[in-house]
């Protein structure tokens, strides 16, 4: 069903699923159940249960990337927990420095906490070449950059950034 894009149905099989762990089950396996969960859950608008999920998840895996990638972004866009999210976020990119998605949410985080200069250092990493794979930037990373940029005074750049966002069907 989740790969079906039936996410409602994935849901309902997933709570079922983690109704069955038991303590011999696969520590990677449960902790992938409650991530896809709280994913599921955050996208429906459900963000308590999301973040539920989200702390089960780690307490079966704590060092799972992607969950605590997408829990402390999602923190950040509510602005809230930001400590929190920024400790997660910042175990992401000691896991995996050169991701980008990880590398922009941490830089959205320190953006989030008026650490501009930090938050600068990071998104140069992901949109002016640092970073040599062939992930694309997305046009919500170049609108950060420019948010960023914007906020150290560097308005050129900003606009610069904010226009290839829009280029690529961002909300600038």
């Amino acid at each position: 069903y989740y790969q079906m894009d039936n996410e409602l149905k994935a849901l309902d099989v997933f709570k079922k699923g983690v109704r069955q762990i038991k303590p011999d089950t696969d520590k990677g396996l449960a902790s992938d159940m409650y991530s896809i969960m709280g994913d599921l859950y955050y996208a429906h608008g459900q963000k308590d249960s999301a973040y539920a999920a989200y702390d089960s998840c780690l307490v079966y895996k704590p060092d799972n990337v992607g969950c605590l990638n997408n829990y402390a972004y999602y923190l950040s866009l509510e602005n809230r927990d930001l400590d929190k999210a920024e400790e997660m976020s910042h175990r992401t990119i000691i896991a995996e420095p050169r991701n980008k998605t990880y590398l922009d949410t941490y830089a959205w985080i320190l953006f989030m906490k008026q650490k501009y200069t930090e938050a600068k250092l990071y998104i140069e990493r992901v949109v002016e070449g640092d970073i040599d794979n062939d992930e694309e930037v997305s046009g919500g990373v170049l609108e950060h950059a420019g948010d960023i940029y914007a906020k150290c005074g560097e308005m050129d750049k900003a606009v610069e950034f904010w226009r290839k966002a829009r280029d690529k069907g961002g909300d600038v």
